[in-house]
């Protein structure tokens, strides 16, 4: 869990450190362009002990003591905002906080009752749903990540405001990284879709290079029907890493 959870932080830290250019330069707001969720990544500071410490030990006292910690946690979390660049993960987010208030609840109804099994579960499942929600916004490649910065940018903040000026930058922007995401080692855990995942890349980066021959033409019909076929290619290519 240690690792899982510091090498999502350390992905966070280099994607932040490394916002491409055209999310500074072209007018996105950068916290909309950061798969992050700060609430999310703090309730670690409660899970931690209670899987690494009270679970294995049985700890009921641990347990009950650590509940009010885990409510503030999850009460931040229900709260919590995603930022736009997670829009099309929204529905499934608001599944997974209910399911993490189911648990919060059996967690409590658990601890009332002074119930040592019940709250094994419970914490077991707790750590479960935290490990799920991470997955579910963290990048799973930072080149797709970077990628998907950038077309951010384009899709929800230069075409709707036809910023047609700004696009040939931005669609220069996609070209490189798109070259990175070609170029990027596919994670072992997908190499059975390796084959698969480069073919997606290489047809994502085709219509990212029509995009960049027709963004400083002046004709936003053109331009807008490659931004279209960009934006439909990328989302093939996330779904299959589903």
């Amino acid at each position: 869990m240690r690792r899982f959870v510091v090498a999502v932080l350390a992905l966070a830290f280099a994607a932040t450190a490394a916002i491409p250019a055209a999310a500074q330069d072209h007018g996105a707001v950068v916290g909309d362009t950061k798969a992050e969720v700060p609430a999310l990544m703090a309730l670690h500071e409660t899970i931690y002990p209670l899987w690494h410490t009270a679970w294995p030990a049985k700890d009921v006292a641990m347990m009950k003591e650590l509940l009010p910690q885990v409510q503030q946690h999850v009460a931040a979390i229900e709260k919590a905002e995603l930022p736009g660049i997670l829009r099309d993960k929204q529905a499934a987010w608001n599944d997974q906080v209910k399911a993490l208030r189911a648990i919060l609840t059996a967690y409590e109804k658990a601890a009332a009752a002074n119930e040592t099994q019940p709250m094994l579960d419970a914490v077991e499942a707790l750590h479960s749903r935290f490990e799920q929600m991470v997955r579910l916004i963290r990048p799973v490649m930072k080149e797709l990540d970077g990628y998907h910065q950038v077309l951010y940018t384009v899709y929800h903040k230069l075409m709707p405001e036809k910023k047609l000026a700004e696009m040939p930058a931005a669609a220069a922007e996609l070209s490189s990284a798109c070259a990175a995401l070609a170029g990027a080692a596919v994670p072992k855990r997908f190499a059975a879709k390796e084959a698969e995942l480069k073919a997606a890349f290489a047809e994502l980066c085709t219509v990212t290079e029509a995009l960049k021959a027709v963004a400083g033409n002046g004709d936003a019909d053109k331009v807008a029907a490659a931004v279209e076929k960009v934006h439909t290619q990328y989302q093939k290519t996330e779904k299959l890493f589903e």
